[in-house]
């Protein structure tokens, strides 16, 4: 009868241990709130209030996410050929797309067509002919092109142009030329 008597206790005992870490994962925070560490939820118990109270429960429920980075692409023409004596080129376009804080903007400087920009003649290194990148034809020079976060979103786009005065043609030996532009980009 002894054994019968520890053995049960034992049996007892070991099934209370099971339970325990099950109700570890559930934390009353105050009143009827519980806090469910597994399923990480918080649960507002119904449960009838003491008898001439007149006691509420309220929980607060706190949604985190993780910090999205800003992400953007700028798309630019991979290549382009200038006719003969074309004083304005269109090129392609230079677009801004993607998704960036509020707070930032995504900076384009446009290096090669600043004023110094030349082609260099693939078989005379000593003859070159200057050039400009502008956003239109006849237009002003292009060194920068920004997107705030609207603009990026909704695809920011401008025309490239090489412009190539005639004097530079009138100037420039027979031959092929070639030159590149370059683009940085930034988030600022």
């Amino acid at each position: 009868m002894k054994n019968k008597v520890i053995t049960g206790l034992l049996g007892f005992l070991v099934v209370l241990g099971m339970a325990t870490p099950a109700l570890a994962d559930e934390v009353k925070d105050a009143g009827n709130v519980y806090h469910n560490e597994e399923t990480k939820t918080i649960e507002l118990r119904g449960e009838d209030p003491v008898v001439g109270t007149n006691d509420s429960q309220t929980s607060t429920t706190q949604l985190t996410t993780d910090n999205a980075n800003s992400h953007y692409m700028v798309s630019i023409p991979a290549a382009a050929r200038i006719q003969f004596n074309a004083v304005d080129t269109l090129i392609g376009n230079l677009q801004i797309t993607g998704n960036i804080k509020d707070s930032k903007n995504v900076h384009v400087t446009v290096n090669g067509g600043n004023g110094n920009g030349s082609f260099t003649n693939k078989t005379d290194s000593n003859s070159h002919m200057s050039y400009n990148v502008t956003a239109t034809a006849n237009g002003a020079l292009l060194t920068n092109f920004d997107a705030n976060s609207a603009e990026a979103k909704n695809g920011k786009t401008t025309p490239l142009y090489v412009h190539i005065d005639r004097a530079q043609w009138d100037q420039a030996t027979a031959g092929e030329y070639e030159g590149h532009i370059t683009f940085n980009a930034t988030l600022k």
